[in-house]
């Protein structure tokens, strides 16, 4: 199954976000929110800690598959999708893709956000994400 254009079709749609601020932050004319990213980008462990828990949790219920720009892996072992999801985060990829095929869900995590985008989440699966984001202290809201 060619998993490509499927993906291409779940990132026109309008995302939710797995957030750690609850709603979007409004502009301050002392740009303050742009400090205060900087800090979370430097200090982004425990961020990094709870989306991995997150997937990795997602991953006891639902298959997946985990794309690169060079690769994709069905239904990882644990041991690589941790692996693959720190190289995001420190920049050793750019991104990372999490399909959840029988749901037709897609998870994106870019190395510079401080979110991770969800698209197509609905029914049990995003009443099941949303408990998992809450649990580790996160939002999950829909994107502006």
């Amino acid at each position: 199954m060619n998993i490509y254009p499927l993906i291409e079709e779940l990132l026109d749609k309008r995302p939710h976000l797995i957030d750690i601020f609850p709603r979007r932050v409004p502009q301050k004319a002392d740009d303050r929110y742009f400090a205060a990213e900087k800090y979370f980008q430097q200090n982004r462990a425990d961020l990094d800690r709870k989306l991995t828990n997150i997937i990795l949790k997602l991953y006891c219920y639902y298959d997946m598959t985990a794309v690169t720009a060079d690769n994709s892996v069905k239904d990882p072992d644990v041991s690589e999708l941790v692996t693959l999801l720190y190289s995001c985060f420190s920049g050793g990829v750019g991104y990372v893709n999490i399909l959840l095929p029988e749901h037709e869900i897609l998870l994106t995590l870019n190395s510079d956000d401080l979110y991770m985008a969800v698209y197509n989440a609905q029914g049990e699966a995003a009443e099941l994400i949303s408990q998992l984001v809450s649990a580790e202290g996160l939002f999950f809201r829909e994107a502006e």
